[in-house]
């Protein structure tokens, strides 16, 4: 790389020790800017080693932030050690500190650094700042390692000494329901109730107030702070003219969460003549099997969660979606930006968030009559779309374990044995009220709920006391495999839901095991919920709407065996003819009630493009392949230079959309249809000095199934990264080795090599989704997206012939399917 002489003065500054520290840290922040960052770590380096300033911890403390933006975490942590060593009282490199520990995945550390920093330094009252940020980290990792109390105290703490902290008093709030410290909303420092209230997060509220309009006022207030307006629409406000509707779902929790445990079944009964399923996720990699099922059943799974939010629009536009179903809603993870940019023409939500969004770009909710009455409308901003017999999908395919005994599970074997397993933030005063009047009045009988916390068992067992019920009534049931948790629903012998939030997922768990659930319905959405479940599985008596008939009427089944026997087996006949397990029926009215509002622009024809998509700027003649136009959305708006390794696939489209760009074809025989900017007829890896000259300054380089045919793939990127003269990213469209096409050829003795097809015979290397990550690390290169197109789902016999191999020889029998299962791997990656 050319260094400008002002760098080189600097460093010659610095070798004699006399470059000022202003200077240093201009100079090093400038050839960042210039994305020199390796550059600017040798710089920091050079001042160090030969200077005798005092103020040395300071530059140390930038080379740890330095070393940390290019992923040299082991580096930055040993900077950052360096400069807490030299000065124990610098509070911010400890800050720095316990954020590379959390990103590094080693949270003790993380939490011990920063416990170190408020016991350490004395002076930390005069640092609001530094003590009030170092508190609030305390607070949230204590949270996602599910130590409440102590996260509590820190927020608690941490408002006592800045009561304006909005986000702060979200999440204490949360924190108190979740522990069932009542009331929930208490005035304390300088935090009044009324702010409590108003910065109380939309899906908290949900469970804290039985007024539609203040729910619809918190998720309006939720968007006004966090969502941001996008400066253009991207679908055609008039649709597109598809044969088959292309639904996708936007997700993070397409793992091992309730939405999946809804909704697997779904994709897997989608009618492929009638849509095309599509996934955009930013789910956790849990390698669950039922991640691996949910995969396996898309059409397309494509992972946004290296990508912005635009982006990730921009992906979505450019798969020309019809329908996007928000699977997420405003909880925690939400990413409402994407709506907002509008990348499909019609937009709607549906059992992630079951209330109101405020989201502008939202048009429909999924819904039915009785979840979503006439009354409710004015307190939404969605418009219903209602099914015709319940909102909500349920898959057929839940294992239920064997029926374990009361005994196992530490009940009485003569008791009756209410059940109340929501969520424990879901649990109200009043409703506990109700419940310990239930037990009261039922002689014999126990409450079972579920409970991680230690500190909301004893606040539980307090509450229930204080109202004069013996706290050994009270039983709890730890976390179990799923199987086994529907399983013990069998033990028990009425479901008591909570209001104003029901159950939604844990109710029809319930109804699915064959346990009667009795409710409350109010006013609101997600108080509506489980009287759906009921009226869909033909038991609409045990929906009550107020607090007394819910608790009358428990008292009475609770005092009653033979009724509830025969509610039982009520069930049990009901169960699977019902519309609330009939899936097939569900996917056929959900499939009709999207095609009653997808859009289609008027007098176009329907084009039958199957796995196709075009970019609205692209001249109509130029039809992209998936895998073009998935490479395409992978590309990063505002590049100026790009060259493709291979030919010019994707240069017409990608002038069009910027049409000053310079794009460049390696190994094209010549310019098709005059759209790269020009064109080197030499293969990649017979490219001359003056050749990388040429392209040192691209920005991108792209390898559509073009990186497996370099004789010497793991060279070449690594020469592409020492030729360039900035940043530089690459996005690769590879075959996967690991394919179950490719295992079933090599199985039979059949794999054909093709001109095209798979595997191809141009290919030179194999690669799996480990080996490509590993080649890219190798090279230098960060993996920032890798998304996946699957071919036509794999017989079951292949499937299972695949877990017994892995098993075989000791590998993950589900981690292997799953990578079995993508045809190809999409990845963006940037140098490191």
């Amino acid at each position: 790389m050319n260094v400008p002489a002002h760098t080189n003065a600097l460093f010659r500054q610095a070798e004699r020790g006399v470059l000022p520290l202003g200077e240093l840290f201009q100079g090093a922040q400038a050839m960042v800017e210039l994305g020199m960052q390796q550059e600017a770590i040798r710089l920091y380096e050079t001042w160090v080693a030969h200077t005798s300033s005092p103020a040395v911890y300071a530059a140390i403390f930038n080379l740890a932030v330095a070393r940390g933006n290019v992923a040299d975490d082991a580096g930055a942590e040993r900077e950052y050690l360096k400069a807490i060593a030299l000065a124990p009282g610098f509070a911010e490199a400890r800050l720095n500190l316990g954020t590379l520990y959390e990103r590094m995945n080693r949270p003790d550390d993380a939490l011990t650094t920063w416990q170190g920093l408020l016991a350490d330094i004395p002076d930390l009252a005069t640092k609001p700042a530094v003590h009030v940020q170092a508190l609030n980290n305390l607070g949230r990792l204590c949270e996602i390692r599910k130590r409440l109390p102590e996260a509590l105290d820190y927020l608690t703490r941490s408002l006592e000494l800045d009561a304006d902290q909005p986000k702060v008093i979200t999440h204490w709030v949360h924190l108190r329901q979740k522990l069932c410290i009542w009331p929930i909303y208490e005035a304390f420092g300088s935090v009044t109730v009324k702010e409590q209230r108003r910065h109380t997060s939309a899906l908290a509220m949900l469970g804290a107030s039985s007024d539609p309009a203040e729910q619809l006022a918190a998720s309006r207030n939720f968007v006004e702070r966090k969502v941001q307006t996008a400066p253009e629409q991207l679908a055609p406000a008039a649709g597109y003219a598809h044969k088959r509707i292309r639904i996708g779902y936007l997700s993070s929790d397409l793992c091992s969460h309730a939405v999946a445990i809804l909704t697997a079944e779904l994709y897997e009964l989608h009618d492929r003549a009638r849509v095309e399923v599509y996934a955009f996720s930013w789910s956790r990699e849990d390698n669950s099997p039922l991640r691996a099922r949910v995969v396996g059943a898309m059409d397309h799974y494509i992972r946004i969660d290296r990508m912005t939010d635009e982006e990730a629009a921009r992906c979505i536009r450019a798969h020309e979606i019809d329908v996007l179903v928000d699977l997420h809603g405003l909880t925690l993870g939400a990413r409402a930006d994407i709506l907002g940019w509008r990348p499909a023409p019609v937009q709607l939500t549906w059992l992630g968030f079951p209330g109101p969004t405020g989201i502008p770009d939202i048009d429909y909710v999924v819904a039915d009559d009785f979840v979503f009455p006439p009354e409710l409308e004015p307190y939404f901003t969605e418009r219903p779309l209602r099914m015709p017999h319940t909102f909500q999908i349920n898959d057929r395919r839940r294992a239920i374990g064997p029926t374990p005994t009361r005994a196992a599970n530490g009940l009485p074997d003569d008791a009756f044995v209410f059940c109340a397993f929501n969520s424990n933030f879901k649990i109200t005063p009043d409703v506990f009220d109700a419940w310990m009047r239930i037990l009261k009045q039922v002689p014999d009988s126990v409450l079972w709920i579920v409970a991680d916390s230690d500190a909301t068992r004893a606040n539980l067992v307090r509450e229930a006391e204080a109202r004069g019920v013996a706290g050994n009534r009270l039983l709890f049931a730890a976390r179990v495999a799923p199987a086994d948790y529907l399983a013990r629903f069998r033990v028990a012998d009425l479901f008591l839901d909570t209001n104003p939030f029901n159950g939604g997922t844990t109710a029809s768990d319930a109804l699915w095991a064959g346990l009667p659930v009795l409710t409350w319905a109010g006013q609101t959405f997600c108080s509506r919920m489980a009287g759906s479940l009921l009226s869909a599985v033909g038991l609409p008596e045990l929906v009550t709407h107020s607090l007394q008939d819910y608790e009358a009427l428990a008292v009475a089944l609770g005092n009653d065996r033979p009724r509830m026997a025969a509610l039982r087996a009520r069930l049990a006949a009901n169960r699977d003819t019902s519309p609330l397990f009939d899936t097939p029926r569900f996917v056929r009215d959900y499939e009709d009630l999207l095609a009653s509002v997808v859009k289609c622009p008027a007098g176009v024809e329907p084009r039958d493009e199957p796995a196709t998509a075009r970019l609205q700027e692209v001249p109509a003649p130029a039809q992209l392949t998936l895998q073009q136009d998935s490479m395409l959305a992978l590309l990063r708006p505002g590049m100026h230079s790009i060259v493709e390794v291979g030919g010019a696939t994707l240069a017409q489209a990608w002038r069009a959309r910027a049409p000053k760009s310079h794009y460049t074809a390696v190994g094209a025989g010549h310019d098709p249809g005059g759209w790269s900017t020009s064109a080197i007829e030499r293969g990649a890896e017979d490219l001359t000095d003056g050749d990388w000259q040429q392209l040192a300054a691209a920005q991108c380089w792209v390898f559509p199934e073009t990186l497996e045919r370099l004789r010497d793939p793991w060279a070449f990127l690594a020469r592409l990264r020492r030729q360039a003269l900035g940043p530089v990213e690459l996005v690769a469209c590879v075959n996967n080795g690991q394919s179950w096409l490719v295992q079933s050829l090599l199985a039979s003795g059949n794999l054909a090599y093709q001109a095209g097809g798979m595997p191809d015979r141009r290919s030179l290397h194999l690669f799996t989704r480990t080996s490509l990550a590993a080649l890219l690390q190798e090279c230098g290169f960060t993996l920032v997206a890798m998304t996946t197109v699957n071919a036509h789902q794999p017989p079951p016999a292949v499937l299972d012939a695949i877990r017994a191999l892995a098993a075989s020889i000791g590998g993950d029998p589900e981690q292997a399917v799953q990578d079995a299962l993508p045809y190809q791997y999409l990845v963006r990656a940037i140098a490191a």
